[in-house]
This record gives structure tokens, C-alpha cells and sequence, in this order.
């Protein structure tokens, strides 16, 4: 994604303290996961705070909210005189924490879920009750501030996608007092277009001198918004620098210790071959009229923008949703995949956008995740050989550098650990044809390259890839060919040598200039 820095970014901070993190650790059994950090926010600015999976980033974004306590070190709020022990007190001192993961009742409406912060029993404050005309305007702007306009105050919670869910959580930033705006990977479930309106949110909120932390690893989104970024490793703060000052690959190698090298583009795929797909005239959901193949060891991308169904078209072929028309062929044979296993046993696998909800069980370990839809390969007459399972997990484990053992929930791991271990469970089952659906969305850049090297090693191996991705710098740095939806239908192909962010993201708007 090419994002230019604003102009308020072209100076250092220069106002007053918003807070102090002083000597800050934090220790959990076995791991320490913050050491000795000490790092000062300023009213009117935004700190980005950068680190690979583990790095201790959300671990200081919850200290900051009072959501957990430091072993050592304290915390300072600026007109604050108490110590943050707590939500509450972080509330008190004024500070907004936003979760990667945004917390929505799917039984909510957009309007109740707006202002679902103001409920207190205490002060018999209820969301729904909220019917003044006063009321209505300000649940109106709130959800314009964030692009949600046409968004029905009156649709539920359960209705909305992942990217809209985010958006109506930062919403409430319109409704909330706070002097300290702490965004923990917030825009992980956001595309391109709504991107502008996160970016457009925070340049308002540094105006009005609110302290901005913004918890992320993706660059191009960092050096948009921030005026400086701390880079945390393994616990420790390494440096703090101005963003005018480094560079995205300065940044990186800061975070993970080394050198970063990008994956170079893939070249188009030449191959006299059958297609090990074929999908023709197929209409689901709000795609429409369909039609593409896919070669064995090709990864097709598949980019757009919210609503432009390129998650329709992935779900329809994995028999996660239904089809209105159209034909898809493995081999040449028709496939008629009414559920997911069935697109399994036919050998097409699919793995969601939203692993947290669909793509795991949460109370299951890595070891019941990844062997879940491969149960009958451990098992004689029904019954399961657990010898054999757990010796075939660790393989798993070691296989997709997988850091959690067996016994580890999977639930507790880093989105990057999530990804692998949703990977392994669904390539364990053969199948012929993988499609990922934003598969590096909340993933650092680590962890990133080393999905990027799990699906291209598929890509070798004579599988057929398809990436659903909304990111045009992924789909140019990971496909061998790009197709763009635009209002469900394929508007443009592209190959990634001959081709730029720009061509992608213009054929996605309707050839308009952004």
C-alpha cells in the first residue's frame, strides 16, 4: 500500500508530556515479557510502537490501559495523580484503548455498540436508551468520522464484516473522553479505503491534542501516521527514532535483528498443462459472473476492495457459501462442495479472513487444532492413536516453526503462530487446490515472510494457490498473477513484473484516481 506521510510529521515533538513509562517490566512464568522500558508520549503526537510477535508491544499497550500491572517500574499520566491499577483508573486518567480484535455484540445494534462504553449500572447509563434527536446527530457523525455513513445505526452487530466491526470500534473514540488514544493493531482487519479514514481520524485526533499510540508493524501504515517510532525486541526497547529520519527496512531490521530481504516478484507461471482449476460464470453473494483458471503451481491473487467480492468468490469455491451459479472443475471434474469438509474430501481448502472466529477452536491446543480435520489418518475402527497424532503434531510443529508446543493453546499464541498452525491443519489434509483468504492480516513482518515462504513452497510442491488479499503491495509481491473485483466483477489481470500499487488500486476504484 503507498501511503504519503502527512506534513505534521515533518518536525519533532514539541508538546508537553502525556505520559511517562519508567523502568517498566512485566513477567509471566517462564517469560519475560517486558525489561527495564522506560519511553515518554507527548500530547498532540503519535508514537508508533513496532516489534515482531512476542516483542512485548501489546503487552505495554495493555499497561497503559491499565489491563495488566508491571513487575517493576511505574506508569505516569500527565494531570493524573493516581497510580493506573486498573481499567477503571486508566478511564479516570483518560486513556482509550482500542483491541486488534474489536469488542462487538453481535446482538447490538451499530447504535448500542457505539456507545456500549457509556453503560453503567451505577449511573443507569443504557446505549439503547439513547432516543434524543441530540443523541441520534452525534451517533450519525460518529459514524461518519469513520467512513461508516452508509451504515444503518438500526443493523446489527452480527451483520458486519470484520473491517466494518473495527471501524464501528473506532467510532467510539467521537463518544469517549480521553487524552490518550491507544490503537493496539487496529488496522489489521481494515482495507485500503478505510485505511484513509483510521489515518484521517488520527491526523483530527493529534489536532486536538490527544497522544496517539499507535501499536503496529505494518510500515507503510506507521510512516503514514507517526511522527516517532519505539521499536521493542524480545522485551527491550532498542531504539526510538523520528520517522523522518530511518526507513521502513531500518525499522525492520531493527525489530527483528538482522537484515530484511523481500521476496523478489514471482514471474507469470508458462505451462502447456491442464488448469488444476476452472471457475466459470460463477455468481455468489455480491460477485457475479466469475470466470478464471488457476495452474498447477500458480498463486493467483485475487485483490479488492471491501465489497467487491472477492471474499464471496473464495467462499463459494470451498463450499463455505453457496452458489447462485457457475461451474468450478478440479482436473476437469466438476466440484460440487456443499460444506467445507466436502471441498476438503474434493481437494479444495480453505482458510478464512477471520481466524480468531472461524479458523480455530479456541478452547482446543495446537496439537487437537492442527490434527482436526485429519482425525481418520490417527485412527483404527474409530479410535484414535494418540501415539501417532502427538508424533505427527511435533512434525507439524517443527515443519511451520510453530512456537508453542502441542499442549499449548492455540488461543494464547501470536496471530503469526495462529496462521501457521491454521496452515498445517488444512495442508495435512492433501488437498489439490489451497485458497487463503488474507492470510498475513495482523501478522508482523517475521512472521509475515515465513507464510510468504509456506505458500510459495505449496506453489512449488504443484498446488494451486489463490490469495484473496486486499493489500496491493502483498498481491504484487506474492502472485504470480493478480486479478481485480470491482463491485463483483473482475475488471482487470495483471502481471506483478509490469505492474504497480497504483494500477492495482485505480482498477479497484473503477479506473478513478485516488
Amino acid at each position: 500500500m503507498a501511503i504519503e506521510p502527512s506534513a505534521a510529521q515533518q518536525h519533532a515533538a514539541t508538546q508537553p508530556v502525556a505520559f511517562e513509562v519508567r523502568g517498566v517490566s512485566k513477567s509471566y512464568p517462564g517469560v519475560k515479557a517486558l525489561d527495564a522500558v522506560s519511553l515518554t508520549g507527548y500530547a498532540g503526537e503519535v508514537l508508533a510502537i513496532c516489534g515482531a510477535n512476542g516483542a512485548g508491544k501489546s503487552t505495554l499497550a495493555r499497561m497503559l490501559a491499565g489491563q495488566e500491572l508491571p513487575s517493576d517500574g511505574d506508569i505516569r499520566i500527565s494531570g493524573y495523580e493516581g497510580r493506573i491499577d486498573g481499567p477503571a483508573a486508566a478511564d479516570d486518567a483518560g486513556i482509550l484503548l482500542m483491541h486488534q480484535e474489536p469488542v462487538i455484540i453481535d446482538s447490538f445494534t451499530v447504535s448500542e455498540n457505539l456507545w456500549l462504553k457509556n453503560l453503567s449500572s451505577a449511573n443507569k447509563v443504557r446505549p439503547w436508551g439513547f432516543v434524543s434527536r441530540k443523541k441520534t446527530e452525534t451517533t450519525l457523525a460518529a459514524l461518519r468520522s469513520v467512513g461508516l455513513e452508509g451504515v444503518s445505526p438500526e443493523r446489527l452487530g452480527k451483520d458486519l464484516g470484520p473491517g466494518l466491526r473495527q471501524m464501528l470500534a473506532l467510532s467510539r473514540t467521537q463518544v469517549n473522553r480521553h487524552q490518550i488514544l491507544l490503537l493496539d493493531e487496529t488496522t489489521a482487519s481494515t482495507t485500503e479505503e478505510h485505511f484513509k479514514d483510521v489515518q484521517s481520524l488520527v491526523e483530527r485526533e493529534r489536532a486536538a491534542g490527544v497522544s496517539v499510540v499507535f501499536v503496529s508493524h505494518r510500515m507503510p501504515e506507521v510512516f503514514a501516521m507517526a511522527d516517532r517510532i519505539a521499536v521493542l525486541r524480545n522485551g527491550k526497547l532498542i531504539d526510538v527514532v523520528r520517522t523522518v529520519d530511518t526507513t521502513p527496512d531500518e525499522v525492520m531490521t531493527l525489530m527483528i535483528g538482522e537484515a530484511v530481504s523481500a521476496l523478489e516478484s514471482p514471474p507469470s507461471i508458462e505451462t502447456t498443462l491442464d488448469p488444476i482449476l476452472e471457475v466459470t460464470g460463477l455468481s455468489s453473494g455480491s460477485a457475479t459472473n466469475i470466470s478464471f483458471t488457476v495452474q498447477p503451481g500458480e498463486v493467483l491473487g485475487i485483490y479488492g476492495l471491501v465489497g467487491s467480492g472477492r471474499s464471496s468468490v473464495a467462499r463459494s469455491i470451498s463450499g463455505n457459501q453457496s452458489r447462485d451459479a457457475g461451474v468450478v472443475k478440479l482436473h476437469g471434474k466438476p466440484v460440487h462442495a456443499k460444506s467445507p469438509r466436502d471441498a476438503v474430501r474434493q481437494g479444495i481448502a480453505y482458510l478464512t479472513e477471520d481466524r480468531r472466529r472461524e479458523g480455530f477452536v479456541k478452547d482446543f491446543t495446537n496439537g487437537e487444532n492442527m490434527t482436526l480435520a485429519t482425525l481418520q489418518h490417527f485412527s483404527t475402527w474409530g479410535v484414535i492413536s494418540r501415539r501417532r497424532e502427538r508424533k505427527r503434531v511435533n512434525e507439524l510443529i517443527r515443519e511451520y516453526q510453530v512456537k508453542g508446543e502441542a499442549g499449548v493453546y492455540t488461543r494464547t499464541l501470536s496471530g503469526g503462530n495462529q496462521q501457521k498452525v491454521i496452515i498445517a491443519k488444512w495442508i495435512e489434509a492433501r488437498p489439490e487446490v489451497v485458497i487463503l483468504d488474507e492470510p498475513t492480516k495482523g501478522i508482523d513482518v517475521g512472521a509475515r515472510l515465513n507464510i510468504y515462504q509456506i505458500i510459495r513452497a505449496l506453489a512449488r510442491d504443484g498446488k494451486g494457490i489463490i490469495v484473496v488479499t486486499s493489500e496491493a503491495e502483498e498481491a504484487l509481491m506474492l502472485c504470480n498473477r493478480i486479478l481485480v473485483l470491482e463491485e463483483g466483477r473482475i475488471v482487470g489481470e495483471y502481471q506483478p513484473a509490469t505492474s504497480t500499487t497504483d494500477d492495482l488500486i485505480r482498477a479497484s476504484l473503477g479506473g478513478e484516481i485516488a
